[in-house]
Protein backbone atom coordinates (compact mmCIF):
# COMPACT_ATOMS: atom_id res chain seq x y z
CA UNK A 1 0.00 0.00 0.00
CA UNK A 2 1.46 3.52 -1.41
CA UNK A 3 1.19 6.14 1.66
CA UNK A 4 0.77 9.49 0.09
CA UNK A 5 3.55 11.68 0.37
CA UNK A 6 2.30 14.54 2.51
CA UNK A 7 0.74 12.11 4.98
CA UNK A 8 4.63 10.60 5.62
CA UNK A 9 5.86 14.07 5.90
CA UNK A 10 3.05 14.17 8.39
CA UNK A 11 3.66 11.21 10.62
CA UNK A 12 7.81 12.07 10.36
CA UNK A 13 6.95 16.16 11.79
CA UNK A 14 4.98 14.13 14.57
CA UNK A 15 7.75 11.49 15.62
CA UNK A 16 10.06 14.24 15.32
CA UNK A 17 8.24 16.59 17.91
CA UNK A 18 7.38 13.02 20.90
CA UNK A 19 11.29 12.54 20.82
CA UNK A 20 11.91 16.08 21.73
CA UNK A 21 9.62 16.24 24.04
CA UNK A 22 10.28 12.73 25.39
CA UNK A 23 13.79 14.41 26.05
CA UNK A 24 12.33 17.20 27.81
CA UNK A 25 10.71 14.56 30.34
CA UNK A 26 14.08 12.43 30.81
CA UNK A 27 16.07 15.78 31.51
CA UNK A 28 14.08 16.94 33.99
CA UNK A 29 14.22 13.56 35.43
CA UNK A 30 18.01 12.65 34.95
CA UNK A 31 18.61 15.71 36.99
CA UNK A 32 17.57 14.04 39.88
CA UNK A 33 18.75 10.56 39.72
CA UNK A 34 21.15 8.33 37.40
CA UNK A 35 20.33 7.25 34.25
CA UNK A 36 18.57 3.95 35.09
CA UNK A 37 15.20 2.49 34.40
CA UNK A 38 13.45 5.06 36.96
CA UNK A 39 14.39 8.09 34.42
CA UNK A 40 13.48 5.69 31.16
CA UNK A 41 10.25 5.26 32.86
CA UNK A 42 9.13 7.96 34.43
CA UNK A 43 9.81 10.14 31.11
CA UNK A 44 7.95 7.39 28.91
CA UNK A 45 5.02 7.71 31.23
CA UNK A 46 5.06 11.85 30.98
CA UNK A 47 5.48 11.50 27.24
CA UNK A 48 2.34 9.15 27.03
CA UNK A 49 0.28 11.11 29.15
CA UNK A 50 0.85 14.19 27.13
CA UNK A 51 0.26 12.61 23.94
CA UNK A 52 -2.93 11.47 25.05
CA UNK A 53 -3.76 14.83 26.33
CA UNK A 54 -2.95 17.04 23.18
CA UNK A 55 -4.90 14.28 20.40
CA UNK A 56 -7.86 14.43 22.70
CA UNK A 57 -7.75 18.00 22.62
CA UNK A 58 -6.35 18.54 18.93
CA UNK A 59 -8.57 16.15 17.45
CA UNK A 60 -11.76 15.78 19.65
CA UNK A 61 -11.91 18.52 22.03
CA UNK A 62 -11.29 21.66 19.70
CA UNK A 63 -12.49 20.87 16.66
CA UNK A 64 -15.87 19.51 17.52
CA UNK A 65 -16.27 21.70 20.60
CA UNK A 66 -14.07 24.71 20.84
CA UNK A 67 -14.35 25.13 16.75
CA UNK A 68 -18.00 25.17 17.03
CA UNK A 69 -18.47 27.65 19.61
CA UNK A 70 -20.13 25.50 21.89
CA UNK A 71 -17.73 26.74 24.88
CA UNK A 72 -19.84 25.60 28.21
CA UNK A 73 -19.19 22.10 26.65
CA UNK A 74 -15.37 21.91 25.96
CA UNK A 75 -14.27 23.91 29.27
CA UNK A 76 -16.26 21.06 31.23
CA UNK A 77 -15.01 18.25 28.94
CA UNK A 78 -11.13 20.06 28.93
CA UNK A 79 -11.28 20.11 32.72
CA UNK A 80 -12.14 16.06 32.67
CA UNK A 81 -9.66 15.44 30.80
CA UNK A 82 -6.52 17.76 32.30
CA UNK A 83 -7.70 16.12 35.53
CA UNK A 84 -7.98 12.23 34.11
CA UNK A 85 -4.76 12.67 32.37
CA UNK A 86 -2.95 13.62 35.48
CA UNK A 87 -4.49 11.89 37.46
CA UNK A 88 -3.56 8.99 35.50
CA UNK A 89 0.52 10.41 34.86
CA UNK A 90 0.98 11.05 38.52
CA UNK A 91 -0.87 7.10 39.95
CA UNK A 92 2.00 5.98 37.40
CA UNK A 93 4.75 7.86 38.73
CA UNK A 94 4.06 6.96 42.12
CA UNK A 95 3.44 3.22 41.46
CA UNK A 96 6.83 3.60 39.73
CA UNK A 97 8.15 5.03 42.70
CA UNK A 98 7.21 2.59 45.22
CA UNK A 99 9.31 -0.03 42.87
CA UNK A 100 11.66 2.20 43.42
CA UNK A 101 11.67 1.88 46.87
CA UNK A 102 11.15 -1.64 47.31
CA UNK A 103 15.02 -1.71 45.71
CA UNK A 104 16.50 1.03 47.95
CA UNK A 105 17.11 3.32 45.75
CA UNK A 106 17.61 6.64 46.46
CA UNK A 107 14.68 9.23 46.05
CA UNK A 108 14.56 12.83 46.02
CA UNK A 109 11.71 14.94 46.90
CA UNK A 110 10.99 16.99 42.89
CA UNK A 111 11.09 13.15 41.83
CA UNK A 112 6.89 13.50 42.85
CA UNK A 113 6.77 17.31 42.81
CA UNK A 114 3.47 17.36 41.69
CA UNK A 115 3.48 21.07 40.38
CA UNK A 116 6.26 20.52 38.06
CA UNK A 117 5.10 17.42 36.86
CA UNK A 118 2.05 19.53 36.19
CA UNK A 119 3.83 22.11 34.68
CA UNK A 120 6.05 19.88 33.07
CA UNK A 121 3.40 17.82 31.07
CA UNK A 122 1.32 20.79 30.42
CA UNK A 123 3.93 22.70 28.68
CA UNK A 124 4.84 19.87 26.67
CA UNK A 125 0.95 20.03 25.76
CA UNK A 126 0.20 23.35 25.54
CA UNK A 127 3.18 24.03 22.95
CA UNK A 128 1.66 21.06 20.75
CA UNK A 129 -2.06 22.70 20.92
CA UNK A 130 -0.39 25.87 19.91
CA UNK A 131 1.56 24.45 16.60
CA UNK A 132 -1.76 22.80 15.81
CA UNK A 133 -3.44 26.16 16.27
CA UNK A 134 -0.99 27.49 14.16
CA UNK A 135 -1.41 25.34 11.44
CA UNK A 136 -5.26 25.35 11.05
CA UNK A 137 -4.67 29.19 11.00
CA UNK A 138 -2.04 29.08 7.99
CA UNK A 139 -4.55 26.56 6.13
CA UNK A 140 -7.83 28.82 6.77
CA UNK A 141 -5.77 31.27 5.83
CA UNK A 142 -4.57 29.30 2.62
CA UNK A 143 -8.12 28.71 1.77
CA UNK A 144 -9.71 31.90 1.70
CA UNK A 145 -7.10 32.88 -0.57
CA UNK A 146 -7.64 30.47 -2.62
CA UNK A 147 -11.29 30.92 -2.33
CA UNK A 148 -10.67 34.68 -3.20
CA UNK A 149 -8.40 33.99 -6.06
CA UNK A 150 -11.46 31.56 -7.64
CA UNK A 151 -13.45 34.00 -7.17
CA UNK A 152 -11.35 36.79 -8.94
CA UNK A 153 -10.86 34.04 -11.62
CA UNK A 154 -14.64 33.41 -12.24
CA UNK A 155 -15.80 37.17 -12.08
CA UNK A 156 -12.79 37.90 -14.66
CA UNK A 157 -14.38 34.86 -16.88
CA UNK A 158 -17.79 36.28 -16.56
CA UNK A 159 -16.91 39.73 -17.29
CA UNK A 160 -15.12 38.17 -20.88
CA UNK A 161 -18.55 36.35 -21.47
CA UNK A 162 -20.29 39.96 -21.37
CA UNK A 163 -17.99 41.51 -23.57
CA UNK A 164 -17.47 38.94 -26.02
CA UNK A 165 -21.07 38.30 -27.70
CA UNK A 166 -21.80 42.66 -27.17
CA UNK A 167 -18.23 43.20 -29.39
CA UNK A 168 -19.32 40.45 -31.65
CA UNK A 169 -23.13 42.10 -31.93
CA UNK A 170 -21.81 44.90 -33.09
CA UNK A 171 -19.50 43.71 -35.67
CA UNK A 172 -22.07 41.49 -36.90
CA UNK A 173 -24.63 44.70 -37.24
CA UNK A 174 -21.78 45.95 -39.29
CA UNK A 175 -21.71 43.13 -41.85
CA UNK A 176 -25.18 43.03 -41.97
CA UNK A 177 -25.08 46.43 -42.94
CA UNK A 178 -22.93 45.42 -46.17
CA UNK A 179 -24.73 42.33 -47.20
CA UNK A 180 -28.05 44.62 -47.46
CA UNK A 181 -25.73 47.11 -50.06
CA UNK A 182 -24.28 44.02 -52.06
CA UNK A 183 -21.21 45.48 -50.98
CA UNK A 184 -17.67 43.94 -52.96
CA UNK A 185 -16.29 44.70 -49.24
CA UNK A 186 -18.63 42.17 -47.85
CA UNK A 187 -15.57 39.18 -48.01
CA UNK A 188 -13.04 41.62 -46.67
CA UNK A 189 -15.13 42.28 -44.02
CA UNK A 190 -15.90 38.71 -43.29
CA UNK A 191 -12.21 38.02 -43.77
CA UNK A 192 -11.66 40.24 -40.91
CA UNK A 193 -14.61 39.22 -38.81
CA UNK A 194 -12.82 35.89 -39.18
CA UNK A 195 -9.82 36.94 -37.61
CA UNK A 196 -11.48 38.52 -34.29
CA UNK A 197 -13.35 35.14 -33.91
CA UNK A 198 -9.96 33.58 -33.74
CA UNK A 199 -9.11 36.42 -31.27
CA UNK A 200 -12.19 36.47 -29.09
CA UNK A 201 -12.34 31.84 -29.22
CA UNK A 202 -8.70 31.27 -28.75
CA UNK A 203 -6.92 34.09 -27.61
CA UNK A 204 -8.81 35.34 -24.97
CA UNK A 205 -8.66 32.47 -22.52
CA UNK A 206 -5.24 33.68 -21.51
CA UNK A 207 -4.73 35.75 -18.87
CA UNK A 208 -2.41 37.97 -20.47
CA UNK A 209 -1.62 38.68 -24.97
CA UNK A 210 0.33 40.77 -26.29
CA UNK A 211 -0.18 44.03 -27.22
CA UNK A 212 0.08 43.84 -30.50
CA UNK A 213 -2.54 41.26 -31.00
CA UNK A 214 -4.96 43.59 -29.36
CA UNK A 215 -3.64 46.16 -31.80
CA UNK A 216 -4.06 43.97 -35.08
CA UNK A 217 -8.01 43.30 -33.73
CA UNK A 218 -8.12 46.90 -32.84
CA UNK A 219 -6.91 47.58 -36.36
CA UNK A 220 -9.53 45.29 -37.81
CA UNK A 221 -12.43 46.73 -35.93
CA UNK A 222 -11.52 50.13 -37.12
CA UNK A 223 -11.82 48.87 -40.58
CA UNK A 224 -14.88 47.22 -40.17
CA UNK A 225 -16.52 50.68 -38.60
CA UNK A 226 -14.90 52.85 -41.35
CA UNK A 227 -16.53 50.64 -43.90
CA UNK A 228 -20.15 50.86 -42.23
CA UNK A 229 -19.77 55.15 -41.39
CA UNK A 230 -17.78 55.80 -44.80
CA UNK A 231 -16.56 59.19 -45.02
CA UNK A 232 -18.19 60.14 -41.49
CA UNK A 233 -15.73 59.60 -39.09
CA UNK A 234 -12.18 61.52 -39.06
CA UNK A 235 -10.22 59.10 -37.33
CA UNK A 236 -6.30 58.89 -36.27
CA UNK A 237 -4.63 56.09 -34.34
CA UNK A 238 -0.82 55.88 -33.24
CA UNK A 239 0.75 53.89 -30.78
CA UNK A 240 3.88 54.09 -29.63
CA UNK A 241 6.38 52.02 -27.28
CA UNK A 242 9.89 51.08 -26.22
CA UNK A 243 9.85 47.87 -24.12
CA UNK A 244 8.95 44.42 -26.43
CA UNK A 245 6.82 41.52 -25.84
CA UNK A 246 4.20 44.26 -23.54
CA UNK A 247 1.31 42.18 -22.43
CA UNK A 248 -2.00 43.39 -21.49
CA UNK A 249 -5.49 41.87 -20.52
CA UNK A 250 -7.44 40.32 -23.61
CA UNK A 251 -10.09 43.02 -24.81
CA UNK A 252 -9.17 45.70 -22.61
CA UNK A 253 -8.73 48.22 -25.30
CA UNK A 254 -11.02 47.38 -27.54
CA UNK A 255 -14.55 48.28 -25.14
CA UNK A 256 -13.11 51.46 -25.17
CA UNK A 257 -12.14 51.80 -29.01
CA UNK A 258 -15.95 50.41 -29.73
CA UNK A 259 -17.57 53.02 -26.86
CA UNK A 260 -16.69 55.40 -29.05
CA UNK A 261 -18.18 54.23 -32.53
CA UNK A 262 -21.11 53.66 -30.69
CA UNK A 263 -21.90 56.44 -28.22
CA UNK A 264 -19.91 59.52 -30.49
CA UNK A 265 -20.30 58.62 -34.16
CA UNK A 266 -23.32 56.13 -34.08
CA UNK A 267 -25.23 59.05 -32.63
CA UNK A 268 -24.11 61.88 -34.62
CA UNK A 269 -25.35 62.63 -38.10
CA UNK A 270 -22.56 65.50 -38.37
CA UNK A 271 -19.08 64.34 -39.08
CA UNK A 272 -17.01 62.87 -36.73
CA UNK A 273 -13.33 62.60 -34.87
CA UNK A 274 -11.84 59.52 -32.93
CA UNK A 275 -8.59 60.06 -31.66
CA UNK A 276 -6.73 56.48 -30.14
CA UNK A 277 -3.27 56.79 -28.76
CA UNK A 278 -0.84 53.89 -27.02
CA UNK A 279 2.13 54.80 -25.52
CA UNK A 280 4.97 53.96 -22.97
CA UNK A 281 5.26 56.78 -20.72
CA UNK A 282 7.40 56.16 -17.32
CA UNK A 283 7.06 52.46 -17.21
CA UNK A 284 3.93 52.93 -17.73
CA UNK A 285 1.36 52.46 -20.75
CA UNK A 286 -0.48 54.87 -21.43
CA UNK A 287 -3.88 54.53 -23.55
CA UNK A 288 -5.81 57.64 -24.84
CA UNK A 289 -9.15 57.26 -26.23
CA UNK A 290 -11.00 60.42 -27.03
CA UNK A 291 -13.84 60.95 -29.75
CA UNK A 292 -16.84 63.81 -30.60
CA UNK A 293 -20.14 63.27 -29.37
CA UNK A 294 -23.28 65.59 -30.27
CA UNK A 295 -24.47 68.50 -28.07
CA UNK A 296 -27.83 66.70 -27.94
CA UNK A 297 -26.69 63.48 -27.12
CA UNK A 298 -28.22 62.61 -23.24
CA UNK A 299 -25.05 62.64 -20.77
CA UNK A 300 -23.98 59.04 -20.19
CA UNK A 301 -22.68 58.27 -16.55
CA UNK A 302 -21.12 54.79 -17.26
CA UNK A 303 -20.37 55.17 -20.75
CA UNK A 304 -22.10 51.48 -21.66
CA UNK A 305 -21.60 48.04 -20.48
CA UNK A 306 -18.18 47.93 -22.21
CA UNK A 307 -16.70 50.61 -20.10
CA UNK A 308 -18.09 49.46 -16.92
CA UNK A 309 -16.84 45.91 -17.10
CA UNK A 310 -13.80 46.93 -18.63
CA UNK A 311 -13.63 48.84 -14.94
CA UNK A 312 -14.21 45.76 -12.96
CA UNK A 313 -11.45 43.59 -14.55
CA UNK A 314 -9.01 46.43 -13.97
CA UNK A 315 -10.07 46.50 -10.39
CA UNK A 316 -9.96 42.72 -10.34
CA UNK A 317 -6.46 42.72 -11.82
CA UNK A 318 -4.61 45.78 -11.00
CA UNK A 319 -6.31 46.55 -7.63
CA UNK A 320 -4.71 50.16 -7.12
CA UNK A 321 -2.15 50.61 -9.61
CA UNK A 322 -4.01 52.06 -12.12
CA UNK A 323 -5.41 55.10 -13.70
CA UNK A 324 -8.49 55.55 -15.22
CA UNK A 325 -10.04 59.24 -15.93
CA UNK A 326 -13.29 58.88 -17.92
CA UNK A 327 -14.35 62.38 -18.75
CA UNK A 328 -17.47 63.78 -20.98
CA UNK A 329 -17.73 67.25 -22.12
CA UNK A 330 -20.50 68.72 -24.12
CA UNK A 331 -19.19 67.84 -27.62
CA UNK A 332 -16.78 65.20 -26.88
CA UNK A 333 -15.78 61.91 -24.34
CA UNK A 334 -12.07 61.02 -23.43
CA UNK A 335 -10.80 57.98 -21.68
CA UNK A 336 -7.36 58.13 -20.66
CA UNK A 337 -6.11 54.70 -19.02
CA UNK A 338 -2.45 54.48 -17.17
CA UNK A 339 -1.47 50.70 -16.30
CA UNK A 340 1.66 49.41 -15.00
CA UNK A 341 3.87 47.72 -18.01
CA UNK A 342 3.86 43.56 -17.63
CA UNK A 343 6.55 42.05 -19.80
CA UNK A 344 6.69 38.80 -21.34
CA UNK A 345 9.33 36.42 -19.45
CA UNK A 346 11.40 33.81 -21.54
CA UNK A 347 8.65 31.09 -20.26
CA UNK A 348 5.21 32.66 -21.13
Amino acid sequence: MNIPHKKIIRIAIHTLFWIFAWFFFFFYYKRYSEVNIFTLTASIINLIAAIATVYTFNYYLIPYFLLKNKLGKFIALAFVAIVMFFYIQLLLTLFLLVKLLNTGSRLFPEMIDAMMLFFNMFFVVFVAIAIKFYKRWNEKDFREQQVQKDKVEAELQMLKTQINPHFLFNTLNNIYVLAMRKSEQTANVVLKLSDILDYILYRIDAPWIDIRNEIRIIENYIELERIRFTERVNLNFTFNFITKNIQIPPMLIIPFVENAFKHGVAKSIEKSWINITIEEIDHMLHIAVSNSKSPNTIKSEAGGIGLLNVKKRLNLLFSDSYVLDISEKNSRFDVNLSIPIIKCTAND
